[in-house]
Formats: structure tokens, sequence, C-alpha cells
């Protein structure tokens, strides 16, 4: 009965200053995003960009064929930013579809589109010693435009020194 007692006391002490406990939303906030940072981190998720603060993007959604490869000033919450390479040495969208190229794939200007993965040479891509992206046709990926408004536009052209080919 001693012990009834005790509990209940301990208890009464205890709830009061349970309910006491406040919430810093701001701090909350701030580890779910880095928690989401880690996660993407995880899957290779990373973004793409020119100096200018300009991204690598998907015109529309990320997993839709067809659209094409555009740059847009740099927004870390966009999926539609976010890339990584597969084991196949594609580069791959949020949404599983992957860079391609539409027309004459080995011809300078074609357009960077999204396309179903696949095993074309225009599909497998690498980030180079000089920071440019080069297909399996040793194409560059390049933003249309000058080195200070580039875009909106991507396409493959022969890899040189273009400030529009450098990808950080």
């Amino acid at each position: 009965m001693k012990q009834t007692y005790l509990w209940a006391g301990l208890l009464a002490v205890y709830l009061p200053t349970a309910g006491a406990v406040d919430f810093n939303t701001d701090a909350l906030k701030s580890m779910q995003e880095e928690g989401h940072k880690i996660v993407e981190e995880e899957k290779g998720l990373r973004t793409f960009s020119l100096s200018g603060g300009q991204c690598l993007q998907a015109s529309g959604e990320p997993g839709k064929t067809g659209a094409n490869r555009v740059v847009k000033q740099c927004n870390s919450k966009s999926n539609s930013q976010k890339w990584r390479f597969d084991d196949k040495g594609r580069l791959v969208s949020h949404g599983g579809t992957c860079v391609g190229v539409s027309g004459e794939a080995g011809k300078p200007g074609a357009n960077a589109v999204m396309q179903k993965c696949g095993g074309a040479k225009s599909q497998q891509w690498k980030h180079d010693g000089k920071k440019r992206l080069v297909n399996g046709l040793k194409k560059c990926l390049q933003a249309v435009g000058d080195s200070k408004k580039p875009g909106p536009n991507v396409v493959t052209d022969a890899c040189g020194d273009s400030p529009n080919q450098v990808w950080d």
C-alpha cells in the first residue's frame, strides 16, 4: 500500500512538469531538412550547377520521357534538379528517367532530353576532370547562350573550354 502512495506522489509531482515541454519548431524543421539531405545523399542524388547559379533541370516532371533539359535558378527543394549516376553510367533523374539526346545523337546541337533508360551510348555519362558531363559519344552537355546568361535550353556539343559546359 505504501508503494501505491509513493507512486501516486511521484506521478503527481512529475505530471505537471511533463506538460511543460516546449518544442522548438525551428529546430525541428531544421533537423527534418537535414534528414532529407542525408536521405538524398544516400541515394546519390545531387545537383549540377553552372557558375552563375543555374542548375540542370528537367523541364517537366522528372520521370516523364521527352522533356527537354534546361537550366533554371538553383532550388535545393526542386526534385527536377536532382540527379544521380547509376551503375551503368547513366545520368538518372529523381523520377527514374535518363538523360539522352533527341534526333541525331552524335550531331552537335542535339537537344538533351529525358528518355526511358537503355543501353545507348548517348545515355552513358561521366563527370570528367574538367567538370564537364560527357556522354559515350564524346559530346558534352552545354547550356545554350553566353556565360553571363546561359540557357534555358541544354544541348550536346563538342567538348571544349566553354563555361557553359562546366557543371559543379
